[in-house]
């Protein structure tokens, strides 16, 4: 017996079968990489507003947050994964003080006094 040549069935078969799964290949990438985009798209516009002003009923006039500003040169976790945060987001006098003054001082660079950020 010779070796069994496929023929024009075969071929056009198997070329069927083979351009499903690229086709079904392709599909499912084009799916996976919008997920991606979308995901990314949304996750650029749930970095908040650009500018927060901080309310507490103890304070004269509110503190005025540059969002934005500390958001390009740190981290998210930076502050609101802190011990000082606020869980509920209701900000203190002591709370304000604390993370923002604290950091502040800390790296020596920043508002520190009243006027710099009450205003």
């Amino acid at each position: 017996m010779g070796i069994h040549k496929p023929n024009f069935i075969n071929q056009l078969y198997y070329g069927r079968r083979t351009m499903k799964k690229s086709i079904i290949c392709s599909a499912a990438f084009a799916l996976v990489f919008g997920f991606a985009v979308a995901s990314n798209a949304v996750a650029a516009t749930a970095k908040g507003p650009a500018e927060i002003i901080l309310k507490t009923e103890a304070a004269k006039k509110p503190a005025t947050f540059p969002h934005a500003k500390h958001q390009a040169k740190n981290e998210c976790d930076t502050c609101h994964k802190s011990a000082d945060f606020p869980a509920d987001k209701k900000w203190s006098l002591k709370a304000g003080h604390a993370l923002c003054q604290g950091c502040h001082k800390s790296l020596g660079k920043g508002p520190t006094k009243c006027a710099e950020c009450h205003k």
